[in-house]
């Protein structure tokens, strides 16, 4: 089964590690960010195909990390879900580019099929025969 890789930037560790946990099973490598700063750090090693997105950051806006991250080669292409405690975030997030939303709190299969659902069809492929 091929790997994804997901950075999940949020500055609750809790957070975070629910996140990770949830999506490890799924076949996604994850990579976690407390910040803005160390997002914009990670993404250009780690090359993520999704990014799960706080817009509540201690540094910057989530707005301001999607913005800087669509600027780089290893963001351009990555596939952003925005998590936000708002429910009128989930418009914002359509307009400033995010590929899809989640309004906290929200269940762990619904992240999960969502995050699959984003990365596409290598999560889904069966091993070759």
């Amino acid at each position: 089964m091929a790997t994804q890789r997901a950075l999940v930037v949020d500055d609750s560790d809790v957070l975070r590690r629910l996140i990770e946990m949830c999506l490890r099973p799924a076949g996604f490598e994850v990579a976690a960010a407390a910040s803005g700063a160390e997002a914009l750090e990670k993404v250009s090693s780690f090359e993520p195909n999704l990014v799960i997105l706080d817009i509540g950051l201690p540094d910057m806006t989530g707005w301001e990390v999607l913005t800087a991250l669509r600027a780089t080669e290893a963001g351009a292409e990555a596939k952003v879900m925005v998590l936000s405690g708002y429910e009128d975030a989930k418009i914002e997030a359509k307009d400033r580019g995010a590929d899809a939303s989640l309004v906290k709190p929200f269940r762990n299969d619904e992240l999960r099929s969502l995050a699959i659902d984003l990365a596409g069809p290598r999560l889904s492929e069966a091993s070759p025969a």
